[in-house]
Order: structure tokens, then sequence, then C-alpha cells
């Protein structure tokens, strides 16, 4: 995208004279005309590129289908074969309304081979009928600019201003993602889909289940007009093996012991409604094995006119946010023998609730990625959580490893921001010297190593971040280790202090902060995984103050993987689980496959905004687009799928009716499994 710049001012300077709008108007017409697809097979289409794939490689493109038999079904997808590439077939999906029509815009992969269109089995008209008709053709960046406008005006705006902060990188990857962005579906549109899917899937009969656990349903609030509607919902229900009861006549049940054969419990406040089969979605787990203790789903908002919109689509179980209440549970179902005797079912949130039993029995806590919950106007929800308490280590004894070549700059505000801007400290500094050369970066390293600041060790070689981390590891002083990229400030003084006070909880391994470009906008809110196909940074580049993350960059929260520029974790792991891959590993990923083991050896990884700092995003390394950093990246996108593969696919942080292609909270015309998962 090296001609970005000039083709993007080109835009604005159009987009503000009045020219634009006669650009919108007109049709919009192909670079180079339309190409046809090849007639279909049964269960896919293959698209015919005449010009060949390297024409369509990186840019933006967009296919029309017509397809009004639903032959391809409501939710096609589009797969991405891409060579020398694991995996080497990507997946984007769009869809098709009730009278066959549907768009799809995508910007292509860089190595795109191949396109193939699928077809949605669970909604396709399997039976003769017109053939679709299905064209595409390549894009010019103006029409890209001009639909953002329309539809993501702010978002653009922030595009823009990414670039004239002198951000290109970010304005780049935020026009893709945005391009990425124009295939999501009105969530009523989603709705249909989904719907219809739904309807023809191949679920299991109730009646053939284990076991019909008897549910308690309890109405919580004094509105009688708001209970009717919860009523009503209910009376509605497949599931009939359930009754209303109080709170508190529930707890003197489970008090009296009363017989009932373990029975479910589940609280709505008056005024939310259930989707016809939502006990039944959520009892099934609890059937099909005595192991799982609550079970909570998706939900969103009705209006007064009926109107379903503002979709939550949840993450996991994760403790930090269901204690500061951003992870609501009211309409969770609760095994009722898992509650500890101590809780009040009428007094305490659902959240705290499943705080009591995820204290000792988190894996039991399954969050089922579906709609079943509906917000009506009159629904008044509890307060959550109570306020939060930030972990804190006074005077932690760290020891901090920074790679480095040369950027005498760099370092030099890294270190000053280490010993002179940081909350007192007992520090252990070694500084892993990559073959520096420049006169500035050798007299550095001679200051502070004459005043005992640091240590320097040799690296020589071809830079291999996974070595240089596991060298410094080894010379270590203390047990508490930090990642620092040379590139990283402190913006307050008590970073490590919070850092380090989430080590305190045995069941933190590794613990990662909010990184921030020195414009303002976030490098750093965690990491993804599936994500630009391994993982990816959420919320990259954009500006916290915009809201567009939800608020959860400013939420501590569980996370997959957290980023190795600031990254703490204990020296006794790092050696009991082998340390970085020196290896396949020397780059990229090294981060996030660390983080994998940690997760896989039962520790939890914790990002928090308590710490945030500044980064200068690899300023010192510089852009991976040579052939031969392509080829490593390559070889090191393809050591993670062999090693990580289901991983990648289903990171239990990140929703699956959520696009993994474009920005978060971007809905998924064909969403990834909904079967319910465990954060553990």
């Amino acid at each position: 995208m090296k001609w970005f710049g000039r083709r993007f001012r080109c835009f604005q300077s159009t987009f503000l004279r009045s020219e634009w709008l006669e650009r919108v108007m007109k049709p919009l017409q192909a670079v180079d005309g339309w190409d046809e697809m090849v007639e279909p097979s049964q269960d896919e289409f293959s698209v015919a590129m005449k010009h060949g794939a390297g024409h369509y490689a990186d840019r933006p493109v967009t296919l029309l289908v017509r397809d009004p038999d639903h032959r391809l079904g409501r939710r096609p997808r589009l797969a991405l074969r891409r060579q020398g590439r694991t995996p080497d077939t990507v997946f984007r999906s769009f869809l098709i309304d009730g009278r066959g029509r549907g768009r799809f815009y995508g910007w292509m992969p860089v190595q795109l081979q191949a396109m193939t269109l699928l077809v949605d089995d669970a909604t396709a008209n399997n039976k003769a009928g017109i053939e679709p008709q299905i064209t595409m053709r390549r894009m010019s960046l103006i029409e890209v600019a001009v639909l953002i406008a329309l539809r993501r005006t702010l978002i653009l705006l922030q595009i823009i201003s990414l670039f004239l902060a002198g951000n290109r990188k970010g304005a780049e990857f935020r026009f893709v993602r945005q391009c990425d962005s124009l295939s999501a579906p009105d969530y009523q549109d989603w709705i249909e889909a989904q719907a219809l899917a739904a309807l023809h899937a191949n679920r299991d009969d109730p009646h053939n289940w284990p076991r019909r656990p008897h549910i308690l349903v309890s109405i919580d609030g004094r509105d009688s007009a708001a209970a009717a509607e919860t009523r009503m919902s209910l009376a509605a229900q497949t599931w009939r093996d359930f009754r209303e009861m109080p709170a508190a006549d529930v707890m003197m049940m489970v008090n009296s012991s009363e017989a009932l054969d373990d029975p479910l419990w589940m609280r709505l406040p008056a005024g939310m409604r259930l989707a016809p089969n939502a006990l039944e979605r959520l009892a099934r787990p609890f059937s099909l094995s005595a192991d799982v203790a609550v079970v909570y789903s998706d939900e969103d908002h009705i209006d007064r006119r009926g109107r379903r919109l503002n979709p939550f689509f949840k993450p996991a179980w994760n403790e930090p946010l269901a204690v500061s209440g951003w992870l609501s549970l009211e309409g969770a179902l609760f095994r009722l023998i898992d509650i500890p005797r101590d809780v009040c079912l009428e007094r305490t949130s659902g959240a705290n609730i499943a705080l009591a039993v995820g204290r000792t029995q988190a894996g039991r806590i399954l969050h089922l990625p579906e709609v079943l919950l509906h917000s009506g106007p009159s629904c008044r929800r509890r307060a959550e959580c109570a306020t939060i308490t930030q972990p804190k280590r006074e005077r932690p004894a760290v020891s901090v490893i920074i790679p480095t070549r040369d950027r005498a700059d760099l370092l030099e505000a890294c270190l000053k921001g280490l010993f002179e801007h940081t909350a007192p400290a007992d520090l252990d500094v070694l500084v892993i010297d990559n073959e520096s050369v420049e006169p500035a970066t050798l007299a550095l390293f001679s200051r502070y190593e004459q005043a005992g600041l640091i240590r320097r060790i040799p690296l020589l070689g071809a830079f291999n971040f996974s070595r240089a981390c596991n060298i410094g590891v080894d010379a270590a002083q203390n047990d508490l280790i930090l990642l620092l990229n040379n590139d990283v400030e402190p913006i307050g003084p008590y970073w490590l202090e919070q850092l380090a006070g989430e080590l305190d909880d045995p069941t933190v391994g590794a613990v990662g902060n909010l990184l921030l470009f020195p414009d303002g906008f976030t490098q750093h809110g965690g990491v993804t995984l599936g994500a630009g196909t391994v993982a990816r940074h959420s919320f990259h580049f954009l500006d916290p103050q915009r809201q567009g993350d939800k608020g959860l960059l400013g939420q501590r929260r569980d996370m997959s993987a957290v980023t190795a520029a600031c990254l703490l974790t204990r020296k006794e792991l790092w050696r009991r689980l082998g340390g970085m891959d020196e290896e396949k590993l020397t780059v990229a990923f090294n981060d996030v496959d660390y983080c994998l083991k940690v997760r896989e050896a039962g520790f939890r990884i914790v990002w928090t905004p308590a710490a945030a700092m500044l980064h200068r995003e690899s300023v010192s390394r510089g852009a991976d687009d040579t052939p031969q950093k392509l080829q490593r990246f390559a070889g090191e996108e393809r050591a993670m799928h062999e090693r990580w593969s289901d991983t990648l696919k289903a990171d239990p942080y990140y929703n699956p009716n959520l696009s993994l292609i474009a920005e978060e909270f971007v809905l998924e015309a064909y969403p990834r499994s909904l079967a319910p998962r465990s954060s553990v």
C-alpha cells in the first residue's frame, strides 16, 4: 500500500469539493469491468479471474450476487486461497437478502491465488431453480472512501486524523479494516439470517437427553407490568419443565433440603424477555454434563416498537470483567447446589453469584454465544458489582530485559523512564545488545554501565527476539521478569507497581498493559487470537476517547495473550515452559506462543489499563516488507498454526458472532462455532 498516501490525499481534496456528490450519485464504474464467474458445482462456485489473481491481490474488490431462488443460501462465504501461506485458505462472509440480492466488499490477501464461493447449506434451497448470477470487479480507493464516508462518517474522520497526525500506518490499517467492514450486515438482517439457519439446524431432541433438569425462575422487581412481559416470554418457552418461585423461597427450599432432583435456578429482572427456546438452549449443557455450574448467553434490547437493537456479545468467563460489572450475568442459569450457602440469592447480583462459584470452579462456567435474552424498555437492571481495587506491589524487585540495536535516542528515553520516572523499585536492567555500532549508542552503554545501572549482554548475528529474551532471563537476578521494548516509555510512575501487583495472584502467569502511540491512539489493548490469521492487537489504532471499544480499554481483564513489548512474568514459570522459541519464532508471535503455553499450564493472562505506557511501535526495527522478512513471517505463521491451530480458531475472550477480519464489534454474517465455551 505504498501508493496509499498519494491516493488518499487525492481523495481528501476531491471529497472536500462539491464534485464528490456527483461521484456518489453516479453508478460506481468498474476499473476494468465485471469479471464473470464460471458455472457452479453443487456446493461451491469457483471465481474465474480473467486478469489473474495478482490483479486482485492486496486490492479492494466487490462481488454482486443475484440469487432469486437462494441456491447459495443467505450466508455464503468467500474462500480465498493464498499461495505459500498457512492457513492456505481464509474466509469472508456476507448476507444475501430475502429477494436474493447481496454484495460483498473486502480487501484481498497479498498472496491471493484463487477464490471460491461456498454455499450456506443451513439456508440454501437445494431444489432446482434459477442459477445465481455472480459478478466481481476491483474497486478504486475513491469508491471505498466514499462508501466509508456515507456509512461510517465518524470513522472516516478518525482515519483522516490519523493520517494528518503522521500515523500513516494507522490510517492504512483502519482504512483496510473499514473496507472489510462494509460487508457487515445490519443487525435486523443478521437476526433474520441466523434464525433461518437455526430453523434448519440439525439439533438433538431434548427428549433424548440423559436428564431433564427442572428450572426455578425468580422474577426480580416490583413493576407488575414489566413482570408481566417477562411472564409472557416464559409462557412461550419450548422447555416446559420449569416453575416460577421467588428468590426467598428458593433459598428456603435449598436450606431445608426439599426433595428436588438437582434443580437449576434463573433470576430475571422484570422486563427482560426470553427467546422462545432460551430455557431449552441454556439447560442443554447441564443435561449433558454434571460438571456444568453456570451457563449464560448473549443479549440485546427491544425498543418500544418491538425492534431488536444494541446486541451485547459477551466473552467467555472473564473474572475481572465480572468484578467490574462490565460482564452482566442477569438471566444466567445456575446449578443451585454449586452456589455457596452464604450467598443471598435475593440481594446478590448474577455476576457476584458467578464469582462465588468461579473462585473454585471457573472451568464450569460456560458461555453460550447465542442471543437469548432481550431487555425491554421497562427492564431495570441491578448494579452488578462494587468498587474495584487494583492490585499493587510497592517497590517490586524486577529484572528488566531490553533487546536493542543502536537507536540511542529510543533507548535513552526508555532507560530514563525506568530510572527517573518510575516509582522506587529494585531494578536489575539487562540490555541485550544486537551488534550496536553507532557511537551515540556505545557512549550511552558506557555511561549507564559505569554508573552500575545496567548490564549489557551481547547478542551476535541476525536479530532474534526470542533468543534475546531467553539470554536475558537466564542472566536475570530476580524472579519477576519484565520484557520491555527499547521504544517503550512510562506515562505515570506507578506502572511497574501495578504490573507486579497482578502477579501476587498465584493464578496469574503473565501481565500486559495498555500501550499508546505518541498521538494517543491505541497500540496495544491486548491480543485477539485468530485475527489476521494468527493474532492481532485488540483495538489497534483506535482512539480511546471515541468509545469504539465499548469501555474495554478502561477495563482490567483476562486475555488470551499480550504483547512482549511490555510483559511481566515469573522466571520460574519461564524456565518451566521452555521460554521462547528461538528456532521457529525469531521475531513474530513468540509472545503469543509464550502466553498460550502459560494458559495451557493453567495460568491466567491479565491485561490492565492502570499501567499505561507509550510505545513507538517497531520504530527501531522497521517494516516487515522485504522478500526475506515476508518469507520469515510466513514461516512463523506456519509454526503457530502447526502448534496452536485449534486454539487460534476459538479465542474464548472474543465472541464468535463478531468478525476477525474487520474491526472489533463488527458482526460476522456466518458466525464461527456457537457451542458452549469455557475460558479454561
